[in-house]
Formats: structure tokens, sequence, C-alpha cells
């Protein structure tokens, strides 16, 4: 290793140094009775409308936030890959709900495979979704003119009956 390399290396370390040291005491600062520690999904770049979420496109960052409500937590929901944005997103901001949702599994006009299940009797029935959903959403099925059933996604085009 060169004197210039040997001297960078140490350079880096000093600069990082600190950074590490203060993000230990910070985990080891004990927090005060209205605050939290939560880790946070944030987008890396800029997303317009309908992306779906690459692997680099999120980053995690923890950190620790005022909640002075007695009641429920933040939502602290990760947005996953495959993910899509509902609305554009601007780099650094925090990936949540309404902003980013799941992708859906069944979208509004698709012929879908309807499930209906009691003990050994499985009934299967194609139909054409009348909305869109992502998983564990409701889902109307048309069968014919006349009929329409509800069930809930449970997969890519298929439907389980209520």
């Amino acid at each position: 290793m060169s004197f210039v390399s040997r001297h960078l290396v140490a350079l880096g370390a000093l600069l990082v140094l600190p950074f590490v040291l203060h993000a230990q005491t910070a985990a080891a600062t004990p927090l005060k009775s209205d605050q939290r520690r939560v880790s946070l999904t944030v987008a890396t770049r800029a997303l317009a409308r309908g992306e779906a979420l690459q692997l680099t496109d999120i980053a995690v960052v923890d950190t620790i936030i005022t909640w002075r409500w007695n009641g429920q937590s933040p939502d602290t929901t990760r947005a996953l890959p495959g993910w899509v944005t509902r609305r554009p997103i601007m780099a650094g901001e925090v990936l949540r709900a309404p902003a980013v949702s799941p992708a859906p599994l069944i979208e509004s006009g698709a012929t879908v495979k309807a499930i209906w299940q009691d003990g050994p009797i499985t009934l299967v029935i194609n139909g054409v979704a009348t909305n869109t959903a992502t998983a564990g959403a409701p889902v109307g099925v048309r069968i014919n003119r006349t009929r329409r059933l509800d069930g809930v996604a449970i997969a890519p085009n298929t439907v389980r009956l209520r």
C-alpha cells in the first residue's frame, strides 16, 4: 500500500468514526416518554405516479420521532419492491400509504377464477372482476348479466368467495 493510499484510508476512517460513534450513542440513549424509535422506508430518487418500486428505489432509515399521543404508534409499514406509487414522490420522502400501495393482484375487467369451499366440497367458477384489488381486498365477480358474487383477492386473478 502506498503512502497516499494509507493516508486516504486513515482520513476516511477519521471521517466515518464520528458517525459510527454518534449512531452507537444514539442507540444507547434512553428515550423520553413521548419519543419512539422507528424504521421508515424512504425514496432514494424522485418517482412518478404509477411506477413500480425497485429495490434500489427504497432505503430504510432508523430515526427517533416525537409522538405525543397515548394511542396507537405511527404507521411504520415498510414499502416493498413491487409496490406501486399512487402519486409523484420526491427523493427522501417517506414511502407510506396512500402514496404507495401493494401491486394489484386483480385488475378491473379481468377474467378471474372464483373459488368457494366448504369442507371437502370445492366449487370453481369463472367470472369477470368488477374492481381492481390487492391481496386481501374485496372483489366483486360478475358471473353473468344478472349475477354478481363477492369475494376476497387471494392470488393473481383468483378470488375466494365469502
